[in-house]
Order: structure tokens, then sequence, then C-alpha cells
């Protein structure tokens, strides 16, 4: 089996980007332009329908097949609300036609994948903490009950370790084209154990693009303080967080006149401070996990570049412009924030949607101007798709996870870049473009997937510190993490090895 790296961010691209030129005819400015802010991108021949003719041709390799009938079950994860969004239910199964776009393509897709491989497909949604156990019980007691589980990407690779699911790359029968454009060869790549499988990541996983942290603007606030386009900015690599720092610094109104920060006054940056720091691990470009020469996982973490980043975001986050609010969308949208940092989903919500303002949206910010890419990172618990070790139709597992993924990559992945995030919230072209840009530089670290195995480091150096505004025990906790690191990393890369 081959794995190639970074396929899945190379593929979106291909998949997002649609006629540009003929988007950036359409746009307007957002402040002071300096000069064309078009991200250059791919072109594709488009179809009336805005799904590019490529999309519709490019076919699976599964040969002919008939399960006579047979049901194939799910067990997937059901929307935990705030944490998350509303980024699980509709991923496996709706049960009628809305006129919604991305609702019937998901409709239309099940039927298809039904009627060409004569089965049906019955999915079960639970809560995380209920999913786990549920398929505890089934392991224990080696009962065929879940033929594919749909569980959080990082626990998911925990009980694969654990030896919960099958490795799919060395089935009698297995049907997964991991080489194929709908699956991410990016998160094969940071995550696979020792060459093995356990997990399931690409087009079907739509919860991986929804999850993407990015930045929001609100572009009648960068008018009124005379913003310089901040796509050009971002164009032009200058986009970091220093920069970032110093743009909101200077955007805190007292509206109410109180003399106390609050939800009624005016802020340059606005976000949650806890969920959202995740993110800066690739936005800066900073590997926890990596491979050596061997395959095996290793501890690469530059601690002084960790440590200046800590510094960089609690500058942003704790500035004069900055305030933490729990409902930091709702502040957004009402127009008391310049810009906030949020998943990808956020601009589906009803709020979103009914924004006054226009709004636009970059990547992540970088480290600094030497850093020669944006990276963003979906969220650890997107949706992964495994298959336990009860199953016994592996054969009729894998089929129909390679033929829903396929044809998510085919027909739900345009669906919901064009009609529902490019043409229904994200009206702005160049946003657009944007959005093109932050799909094709998703990074994935191993160290941020294996949190489990390695005593959660990634939360120990940036969540804590930066919820309490105290960067000083960046160093303790560092060292006393790193103390048992040795021994973390030998024991992942011992479960990685076994057979």
């Amino acid at each position: 089996m081959k794995i190639t790296l970074r396929i899945f961010s190379l593929i979106l691209v291909s998949v997002f980007l649609l006629s540009v030129v003929a988007c950036s005819s359409m746009d307007s400015d957002d402040g002071k332009d300096k000069g064309d802010t078009s991200v250059t991108t791919a072109q594709q021949t488009e179809d009336p329908n805005g799904i590019s003719q490529l999309y519709r041709d490019l076919e699976d390799s599964l040969p002919s097949l008939n399960f006579g009938g047979e049901t194939i079950r799910f067990l997937t994860l059901k929307n935990r609300g705030s944490t998350t969004g509303n980024v699980y239910d509709d991923e496996i199964w709706v049960d009628e036609l809305t006129s919604e776009p991305l609702n019937d393509s998901i409709y239309n897709r099940n039927m298809y994948v039904m009627e060409r491989l004569n089965c049906k497909i019955e999915n079960e949604l639970a809560v995380a903490a209920d999913l786990n156990k549920m398929l505890e019980k089934t392991h224990f007691a080696d009962e065929d009950v879940y033929q594919v589980v749909g569980f959080e990407a990082a626990p998911a690779l925990n009980l694969g370790l654990d030896s919960y699911f099958y490795d799919l790359t060395n089935l009698e029968t297995d049907y997964i084209d991991f080489d194929a454009p709908w699956w991410s060869g990016q998160f094969f790549e940071s995550t696979n154990a020792n060459g093995k499988i356990f997990a399931l990541a690409g087009s079907l996983s739509l919860s991986m693009t929804r999850s993407i942290y990015v930045t929001y603007f609100n572009k009648r606030i960068a008018e009124a303080y005379n913003v310089e386009n901040l796509y050009t900015v971002t164009n032009d690599g200058l986009w970091t967080i220093d920069y970032h720092t110093q743009l909101v610094s200077g955007m805190y109104r007292d509206v109410n006149g109180n003399d106390t920060k609050d939800i009624e006054d005016e802020y340059g940056f606005c976000t949650p401070k806890y969920w959202s720091t995740d993110s800066y691990w690739s936005a800066f470009d900073i590997d926890i996990l990596s491979r050596n020469e061997y395959g095996d996982f290793e501890f690469v973490l530059n601690s002084e570049k960790a440590y200046d980043g800590l510094l960089k975001i609690i500058a942003l986050y704790y500035g004069e412009g900055a305030y933490h609010y729990s409902n930091t969308g709702d502040m957004f949208v009402s127009g008391n924030v310049f810009m906030t940092t949020q998943q990808i989903s956020y601009a589906e919500t009803p709020e979103f949607r009914n924004m006054q303002d226009d709004y636009g949206i970059l990547p992540m910010p970088k480290f600094d101007e030497k850093q020669s890419e944006y990276y963003s990172m979906p969220y650890e618990i997107f949706q992964t798709y495994s298959v336990p070790r009860t199953t016994a139709r592996t054969d009729m597992a894998t089929a129909v996870l390679e033929a829903l993924c396929a044809e998510t990559w085919r027909k739900i992945i345009p669906t919901y870049s064009e009609l529902v995030l490019k043409g229904k919230y994200l009206n702005d072209p160049k946003s657009r473009d944007m959005f093109d840009m932050i799909i094709s530089n998703t990074k994935i670290d191993a160290g941020i997937m294996y949190y489990i195995k390695i005593s959660n480091i990634a939360s120990a150096l940036y969540r804590y510190p930066i919820e309490i505004n105290d960067p000083g025990n960046f160093s303790s906790e560092l060292a006393s993490k790193s103390k048992n690191m040795k021994l973390f990393i030998k024991n992942l890369n011992e479960l990685a090895s076994k057979e």
C-alpha cells in the first residue's frame, strides 16, 4: 500500500477551486484595495450546476458487487452542541428530501450506493460517551452488531491501537483505495501505526472540513478603521500573529461608558480562550510528533518556538482590544467584534446567515513572515470511520465505505463548497478564495491525534496556560511531560508495531 503525503489537501484544492476568474470579476473591496487580491488557483470547467465535470466523471475502482439486500449498520456520532457545532448528524444519513442542497445530496448519495451495491444502510446516532460504551459492550461480547463505527478521530486511533478495529490495510477482502483522492493521504501519513490504518478520514468526514479553525472579520469595521486589504496582506505572506495582535489592539470602545469591559462594548478580537488554542500548533507549523528514518514516532517539539508561540497567543488573547465570552459567535454576528477565531461550521449557523454586516474569512495567522505557508487544523474530534473486529462482512463494510466516500467527493463536497459555504453564506468571492487556500493547507499532527498516549502535552502547554493567562508554568509543564516522554513514545511505537 502506498500512502501519498497531503493528497487530501491537494485534491481538495481542486474540488473547491471552481471558476475563480468568474468569482474575481464580481468582487467588491473590503477597505483600501492594494491591487489584485485573488488567490492563484487551478481552474476547471464547470457545468451549469457548479459541479466540475471532472468530479462527475472520475469513478472509483470497485468491481460489480451485489450484497443481496443485506443490511450494513453504522454507529456514528450525534451532535453534541456548542463545543463542536452541528457537524455529525447528517454525515451518513438523512431521512428525506427537503430541498436543502446539502441534505438532498446526502440523501441521493445513499440511494445511489444502496442501489448500486444492493444493500441497505442503517445508521444509529449516539453521543461520544454512549457510543464508546456501546462499542465496548459489543467488543467484549464479540457481537457483530455494527459493521462500521464513526467516532472522534483521536479516540478512534487510540481504540485502534487497543485492537478494537481492524487494520484496514491487512484484510483478506478490502475495497478501500487509500490512494484515491476522496481519502485523506495527509491524515494517513501522519497517523498510520507502523503502516497500519485503523481509522479512515476523507471526504466522507465532512466534519473534518467543518471543524477547521479560521479567522472571521467584520468588513464594516475594517472600513471604519481604514484597515488595509486583508486579502492582500494574506496573499503577500504578512498575515502573522504579531500583525493580528497589532491590528486589533486599538479597537476597544467602551460603548456603555461604565469603565468595565462587558458584552455591550466593542472589541477588536473575541474568541473562546480554550478550544481554539489547539489550532495554533498547526498554524505556527510546530510539530509535536514526527517519524524517524525507521518510520517510528519520535518527539520533535521545538520548545523555544513553542514557548515564543505561547507568548504571542497570550499577547493577542489578553491585549487591550481583546475580550472573552462564552458565546463569542453572538458578539461577532451582532457587530460588536472585528475578528474572531471559529470553526468553519459556524458559517452554517442561523446567526451567521442572518448577520447584518458583511464578513470575510482568513486562514489562521502564521508564526512569522519567514514561515512559508499558512496551515489550518481541524479540531481533533472530527469523525473518522473504522471497522470493528467483531465485523464478519468486512468486504461489505469496506465496499460501502469506499462507495460512500467516492460519491461524497464527487457530489457532496462540491455542493457543500459551492451551494452552502460559498454560495449561501460566504458571499464574498475573495473569501471563497481564502476558503480554498485554507482547505488546501490542512495540517494534522500525530501529537494532537495521539494525545491520549502521550499525556495530552499540547493541552498542558497551550490550553491551560492561555486559559489562566499565565505562561510561567510552561517550562515546568514541559519538563514534567518530557520526563516520561521516552516511555510514552516507546509504548506508542510498541503498540503501533504490534501484530
